[in-house]
């Protein structure tokens, strides 16, 4: 009986190589494998695909994409602006117009513009930003005019301020203009009241 299990296992030896390369690959695997880069990997392409959504189904503040208006009428807090959304029609859409002190988050990339309500005070507004690790390039407009801008595309937290001035005649809002050339950007800002 003995002399048929050491046949047996004479018969098989070739198969403990295979087994012994399996194990090791498996500790291999299991020593390299990272399952926190594996969700960030997953959480940035989920990202990706909201910002490539919202920003298909988002439209221009007015006319031409590429141009900022020079002269419209201000708009009050309160009123409702003829040319967006009510509410539920679009969930991007409403970042296109914005209290002051309201977040705004990525919009992907390309250009993105938003109107932010100031107010009726004057002050100095500073807005905050972080454009994370992929460079973006923000601009403010007031009036028709830049009034704050980065220094070209910029990667990183910062922040940019001027002095609002309430005048008759003159807009009680201004447009932030995020330009982020490059895919899989990230960023984020908030423009705070006047102080």
């Amino acid at each position: 009986m003995e002399h048929v299990k050491n046949k047996s296992f004479a018969n098989n030896w070739w198969l403990f190589y295979p087994l012994l390369f399996l194990l090791i690959g498996l500790l291999v695997y299991a020593l390299l494998w990272n399952p926190e880069n594996t969700i960030e990997v997953l959480r940035q392409e989920l990202n990706d695909c909201r910002d490539n959504h919202a920003a298909s189904s988002t439209r221009p503040v007015d006319g031409d994409d590429n141009t900022l208006p020079g002269n419209i009428d201000s708009l009050q807090i309160g009123e409702l602006d003829k040319n967006r959304p009510l509410p539920g029609d679009d969930k991007k859409a409403e970042n296109t117009i914005v209290n002051c002190d309201a977040k705004v988050e990525s919009g992907g990339q390309g250009v993105t513009k938003t109107k932010h309500i100031l107010g009726d005070q004057s002050g100095r507004v500073i807005l905050q930003y972080d454009t994370k690790t992929i460079p973006d390039e923000i601009k403010v407009y007031y009036d028709g005019k830049p009034i704050a801008h980065t220094d070209g595309p910029v990667s990183g937290a910062g922040q940019l301020e001027w002095i609002y001035e309430v005048a008759p005649g003159k807009p009680k809002y201004c447009y932030v203009e995020v330009s982020a050339p490059t895919p899989r950007t990230v960023w984020e800002y908030i423009v705070n009241c006047p102080l």
